[in-house]
């Protein structure tokens, strides 16, 4: 017999059983513990009563109940609960399911040995789940077995219900002469109609009051297990060797004693094929327990995702399995009585992080079934391996946002940071962002901590925020658990600080980290203008843990970059004196960790964002250049210019007149009113979304 604790109704309760219930209408097991394990019994299952309780547990006991493995504890297979004597005083075990499972109709039976000694009261028994609510006898009492050793040999089964309560009499008794010295099966088999108790599968005593109502038959609702040794008291003493009127009467001579339960498992009648295991594995786990609905003359088929294998188990209702890379369905199909039943449960591969820096989504593939936009407009695309929005939000109370689920959990135990890169222009100005985590559960991060995304860096280049939840999964009850995060919602204009408003961000990545970094966050918002002694840059710094900062300076916006300045931590600004309008610039941020990324692009011209500018400014022609009084631009589709402006070197404008209708052509006709003088200008175009400079040289050829 194998002794494992067993839940078909539950997740995660795992391992076949022997035997199987007599009465064919209660074929199936649904729960049962069989003490396999050494120590202390399982709390998953039971609780203990401590203490004396009332008066005795009100029935003027002796015993204190513990929690000590002196009282109670598993050993060799079976539950030992033993009544102790020391210095005059009892102590003993009383062990319940109380709010962890309890039944409403079926058979429960338990083989036990019974314990000696006159004076002694071992009980097998049921009480109503709802005691704390209406109290006792209201919530029925059901003894499945009580013996004395006073009348040895004899025990008996009792209801108590408020038409028949303490000394009930609703009893029924048999003989059992080796109750002490060898095990029996104790069993009640409980329906809508009547109760019956029986030993060794015997029937003895069955209660069917004629009229049910609340004072016969409080027995229409669950009832939880207990098993207990009580000493002396109403029940269990012997009058003769009481003394000063109390119930005392205990054999002077005994100081232990033991009562040996093998299992106890209940029974209900089989409806429907049940399927439990674990909704989630990680990647090549060991000895996964998936397990059926356990009923006699039955068989059992397995089917099982690529790449997993059975261990042991196979055609039986339970299997351990070895687990391998890739999520899919764990099937079995159950013949029984002619009849085919079939379950199906899906199980996750969960994604465990590695190395340094862990991608849960790059946006490439686009993952378009994976985002749901709630409460708000969310226009999504992909763009250069990013996911673009493009938003409209009128409501932020409705807390807008979208909701992108992960194809597997993430276990983030040991990579508690959460990281994104992200970009926007903000030009609203009321674009405001905020991350939450979702567990499989359904449980969100959130409380005073969150992961906003502020300060917002609103540059046009990717900024990457970091967030530690590592103490912000929160505890108890509504704790997220980050083993299990399934979900990531991305809040958009949200909340009563929120503003309605349409805008643009870019997201380049979600991805965890072990630790946070320790490189500075890049600085931001670089800009030029052109002074008297050169050009003056300025910029946000965004770290607090700088050693100093690098400006680096091109005559490209995209070409290399060469070195010009390193400047001690906090300085925010710097004059380039060989500077000229047609530099381009970038900061960055050190320590003795490294190097943040670079800064946006900064020219007297206006700033310019990375990589959609530099994609944009290779698609955008200039022709012919050099050019006399005439030239066009090639504009991709889709692309709408706002202006389309000319400089000379000393940054003068110069007048254009420009034929194009914006919104429908792609090419804009550009024509000098004036001879211009030659040399270098700049065309600076601004689009809708980026402000791009091209170079066009000014060439009168005289013939």
């Amino acid at each position: 017999m194998s002794r494992i604790i067993y839940l078909v109704l539950c997740l995660g309760l795992l391992c076949p059983l022997g035997g199987v219930a007599q009465n064919g209408a209660y074929n199936e097991l649904v729960w049962s513990d069989e003490f396999e394990e050494e120590g202390a019994i399982n709390s998953t299952w039971w609780n203990f009563d401590l203490g004396n309780g009332n008066n005795g547990w009100g029935n003027r006991e002796l015993q204190s109940y513990t929690n000590q493995l002196a009282n109670v504890r598993q050993t060799g297979g079976k539950l030992i609960i033993e009544a102790i004597k020391q210095n005059g005083n009892w102590t003993s075990g009383r062990v319940k399911t109380q709010g962890k499972f309890d039944f409403t109709y079926g058979r429960v039976e338990w083989r036990a040995k019974l314990a000696p000694g006159v004076g002694t009261w071992p009980a097998l028994w049921l009480l109503g789940s709802n005691i704390s609510t209406v109290g006792w006898p209201a919530c029925g009492e059901i003894d499945v077995m009580e013996y004395i050793d006073r009348l040895p040999g004899k025990v008996q089964a009792a209801l108590h219900t408020p038409s028949s309560y303490g000394n009930t009499q609703n009893i029924g008794s048999t003989t059992v002469p080796d109750a002490t010295t060898a095990f029996h099966i104790y069993a009640a088999e409980w329906s809508e109609h009547d109760i019956k108790f029986y030993v060794d599968n015997t029937l003895y005593y069955t209660y069917a009051p004629t009229v049910k109502d609340a004072r016969t038959w409080p027995f229409d609702k669950a009832q939880f297990l207990i098993m207990n040794i009580a000493v002396g008291g109403n029940m269990g003493s012997e009058p003769s060797l009481e003394t000063n009127g109390q119930k005392n009467g205990v054999d002077p001579n005994l100081t232990s004693t033991r009562m040996e339960v093998d299992y106890v498992r209940v029974y209900q009648q089989f409806k429907e094929l049940h399927l439990s295991g674990p909704q989630f594995v990680n990647p090549s786990a060991q000895n996964v327990t998936f397990k059926a609905s356990r009923l006699a003359n039955a068989t059992y088929t397995w089917t099982l995702p690529s790449g997993a294998t059975i261990v042991s188990g196979n055609n039986s209702p339970e299997i351990v399995v070895n687990w391998g890379k890739k999520s899919g369905q764990v099937k079995v199909q159950m013949q029984h009585n002619g009849q085919t039943f079939t379950k199906i449960l899906e199980v996750k591969t969960k994604m465990l992080p590695s190395g340094s820096s862990f991608l849960i989504e790059g946006f490439n593939p686009f993952p378009a079934s994976q985002l749901t936009p709630n409460a708000g407009t969310f226009e999504m695309s992909q763009h250069q391996d990013a996911l673009k929005v493009n938003f409209h939000v009128t409501s932020p109370s409705s807390l807008p946002h979208i909701l992108y689920e992960l194809e597997s959990p993430l276990d983030m135990t040991g990579y508690p940071v959460f990281t994104t890169s992200v970009k926007t222009l903000n030009k609203s100005r009321t674009v405001s962002l905020r991350l939450d985590l979702l567990d499989a559960a359904g449980k969100v991060t959130g409380s005073n901590q969150v992961f906003n995304l502020s300060p917002l860096i609103d540059d046009g280049e990717y900024y990457t925020y970091h967030f530690n939840y590592q103490n912000l999964f929160g505890s108890g009850s509504g704790q997220v658990d980050p083993a299990n995060i399934s979900k990531i919602r991305l809040l958009v204009n949200y909340g009563f600080l929120g503003s309605s408003g349409q805008d643009s961000i870019w997201v380049d990545h979600f991805s965890v980290l072990p630790a946070l970094p320790t490189t500075p966050n890049r600085a931001s918002h670089v800009a030029a203008a052109m002074a008297a002694s050169g050009v003056t840059l300025s910029w946000r710094d965004n770290a607090a843990n700088e050693q100093g900062f690098k400006v680096y300076r091109s005559t490209q916006p995209y070409s290399n970059y060469s070195e010009i300045a390193s400047l001690s931590a906090n300085n925010t600004s710097f004059t380039d004196p060989a500077g000229t309008r047609e530099s381009f610039y970038k900061v960055q941020a050190y320590n003795s960790n490294g190097t943040a990324s670079f800064s946006n692009i900064g020219t007297v011209g206006g700033v310019m964002t990375g990589g959609s500018e530099e994609w944009l400014a290779q698609q955008i022609v200039l022709s012919p250049n050099p050019v006399q009084q005439e030239f066009s631009l090639a504009l991709p589709s889709g692309v709408k210019v706002k202006s389309i402006r000319l400089y000379g070197v000393n940054g003068q404008e110069v007048p254009l007149q420009i034929s194009m209708e914006f919104a429908l052509k792609t090419v804009a006709e550009v024509r000098l009113p004036t001879p211009l003088a030659d040399g270098l200008y700049f065309c600076r175009i601004q689009t809708e979304n980026n402000l791009l400079v091209k170079r066009l040289l000014v060439q009168n050829f005289n013939l």
